[in-house]
């Protein structure tokens, strides 16, 4: 059963989206401690650029997993 039964079939997919975002909304807001240390602590040793990565490469393991199923899109 969808999470999303009350709303129209137009709406479900954004709503999905929306609620993904807030998701990663929530979990960067999380990880801002951690990653604050880490520039403290690498910034004379790494680049900008680096710890960029790096706070991307943690973001991206921490995330949970998409779910792969198809929308049907109606023109």
């Amino acid at each position: 059963m969808s999470p999303y039964y009350n709303l129209p079939h137009e709406q479900r997919a954004t709503q999905r989206l929306v609620d993904q975002n807030n998701a990663d909304a929530r979990l960067c807001k999380k990880l801002s401690p951690c990653r604050r240390a880490h520039r403290k602590l690498l910034r004379r040793f790494l680049s900008p650029k680096v710890l960029k990565d790096l706070d991307l490469i943690e973001f991206s393991r921490q995330r949970p997993t998409e779910d792969c199923i198809a929308q049907e899109i109606e023109p």
